[in-house]
């Protein structure tokens, strides 16, 4: 089942972020991630958006997102990240389209 990784991101550094944001994309893609959403114009239509970005990548199961992050090819863009800016990463599993909602799913 695919899994997504949603990243909200508050920028710190803007062109130590740009460096980051155009250095690992290929990374993603060997691990059989693909970016469903990075950056653009995000609005709420409820509650507050209080972040300056967010990413959502889709990854083809929860070990290769997990083996993805854990890589030591993508420990030094962990760092980068921190670096320029402050961020928190989720995890996430997808529905498929039979799904129905229950308490420990919604």
């Amino acid at each position: 089942m695919a899994v997504y990784i949603v990243s909200l991101i508050d920028v710190v550094d803007a062109e130590g972020m740009r460096r980051y944001q155009q250095s690992y994309p290929a990374l993603v893609e060997a691990f059989g991630g693909a970016y469903l959403a990075r950056g653009g114009k995000v609005e709420a239509l409820e509650g507050r958006w209080e972040h300056d970005r967010m990413v959502v990548m889709q990854f083809p199961d929860r070990e290769a997102a997990l083996a993805w992050y854990g890589s030591p090819e993508y420990r030094p863009f962990i760092a980068a990240r921190q670096r320029y800016g402050r961020a928190t990463l989720l995890l996430v599993d997808g529905v498929g389209a039979d799904a129905v909602a229950t308490p420990e799913r919604s």
